[in-house]
């Protein structure tokens, strides 16, 4: 027995895949939502920029506007440093110039020696102050005496924004985690029809060709369960076929060896020449009758045993071809009782397994040429009728009484007729090779007065 050797696993093959898949989601998700991110916050940044600017604007010209002129009326006037809870925290950063270049207010951070953008330069703007990167915005008062100039660093921005998304990454972990571990769980269940089929084939006993009994399996594992199913079935019928086989042939040859031996004995004890030459030739008689017997049995277990569906394995086969086989190995009797024997076949060819037809002409032209008289006649044919290729045998011998015809096929039954050679398994193998091939039988009259055997082939194997 090979050994068989797993260079990989469904079931981590499978995880392996769900893995990839979800990590792949989130990475893409993750990384998705980290540029969305980005891009909202720079517009809520901006706008929280401008909105800054606006309110330090209102303030400026609704409360302390006046309080500021009069402070700028001296050129020593000393510029107001204001420091807020924003500011101190390094989050942004405010200006408030005169048009005459003058700094009125700033932030705790914002520089006191330079605008933190061109007083020219109104709007959104990204600047380098001190070596660090600054977004900016600037907008000019109603009456245009003052700019007010607000920034906001813009590592600081990407620091809230990665922080954010640091966040929102470790509650997607938590998610992926759940979706894992359901994962895993429905592929191990999913996996456990395989796990109690591979269970049930490893304990089951040799001799036990009853189906295998999963509870609901996948979809995908019915097509292995079926196949599993027929092949069983298929050796249960050869097993079968085996031990009546073995029983017929145990039980059908104790008669022919027990002739066998009487007749060696008689041959042991001949006191004369002729004694001795007719003890012989009952002993060469019957090891001929012993041999068809085995060859017999021999035919109708390899017929049982072929697979019941017969297309897949069926061939074009010429009936011509095997009939002059046949007639190869029946010549020399039919010669010996001149008997004419004629074959027409307009329909020469069929769909079917050539090993088994074979054995179907052979058995009926046997059996047409043991039951018809010394100077009889044998014929067979072949036609089409409707949707089948009948095939047709027929003889000038006693034939067989229409109430006798259905006991005909049991094995061993020779109706009687202990008188003409045989065992009685011609018209049961024939059944079966019949049978194999969904065919029909039937017995009639024959037209040269004996026996007629007509079999139709179905059109579908032709």
């Amino acid at each position: 027995m090979p050994e068989r050797v797993a260079r990989w696993s469904l079931r981590g093959r499978h995880l392996a895949i769900a893995t990839i898949a979800l990590v792949a989601s989130l990475l893409v998700g993750g990384v998705a939502m980290y540029w969305a991110t980005g891009i909202e916050e720079d517009q809520i940044m901006d706008s929280r920029l401008e909105l800054l600017g606006a309110t330090v604007l209102a303030l400026l010209e609704r409360q302390v506007e006046t309080e500021l002129l009069e402070v700028t009326s001296g050129n020593s006037a000393m510029p107001l440093n204001i420091k807020t809870r924003p500011s101190a925290a390094l989050l942004y950063r405010f200006q408030v110039w005169t048009r005459h270049g003058s700094l009125l207010m700033r932030s705790h951070e914002a520089p006191e020696d330079r605008p933190l953008t061109a007083l020219s330069r109104f709007g959104f703007d990204t600047v380098r102050i001190n070596g660090e990167d600054y977004r900016t915005f600037a907008l000019p008062s109603t009456n245009r005496e003052f700019v007010i100039q607000v920034a906001e660093n813009i590592d600081e921005r990407w620091t809230q924004g990665a922080t954010i998304s640091l966040y929102f990454v470790g509650f997607l972990l938590i998610p992926l985690g759940l979706v894992f571990g359901g994962t895993l769980l429905w592929l191990l269940r999913s996996l456990r029809s395989i796990d109690s089929l591979a269970g049930q084939l490893a304990e089951r006993n040799p001799m036990d060709m009853s189906p295998v009994k999963v509870s609901d399996p996948p979809r995908e594992l019915l097509p292995i369960l079926k196949s599993i199913d027929a092949l069983t079935a298929r050796v249960g019928h050869a097993l079968s076929v085996e031990r009546k086989f073995t029983s017929v042939a145990a039980h059908e040859m104790r008669t022919p060896l027990a002739g066998l031996r009487a007749h060696a004995q008689l041959a042991a004890k001949a006191r004369t020449d002729d004694e001795l030459k007719e003890a012989l030739d009952s002993v060469m008689l019957g090891a001929d009758r012993a041999s068809h017997l085995i060859e017999q049995l021999l035919d109708l277990a390899r017929v049982e045993t072929m697979p019941k569906d017969i297309e897949p394995v069926a061939d074009p086969v010429r009936l011509s071809d095997v009939y002059q086989a046949v007639m190869h190995e029946l010549d020399r009797r039919a010669t010996a009782k001149q008997i004419t024997v004629a074959a027409r076949f307009p329909v020469d060819e069929i769909r079917a397994h050539r090993f088994a037809v074979f054995v179907l002409l052979r058995n009926l032209l046997a059996n047409a040429i043991a039951y018809t008289p010394v100077g009889g006649h044998v014929s067979i044919s072949s036609q089409i009728q409707g949707n089948a290729v009948v095939l047709t045998v027929d003889d000038s011998g006693p034939g067989i009484r229409s109430e006798d015809r259905e006991r005909a096929f049991e094995r061993f039954n020779r109706l009687g007729q202990a008188h003409i050679e045989g065992v009685g398994l011609g018209l049961s193998i024939v059944h079966s090779v019949v049978d194999l091939h969904r065919a029909t039988l039937r017995l009639l009259d024959s037209p040269l007065g004996g026996l007629r055997v007509e079999m139709a082939f179905p059109q579908a194997l032709v």
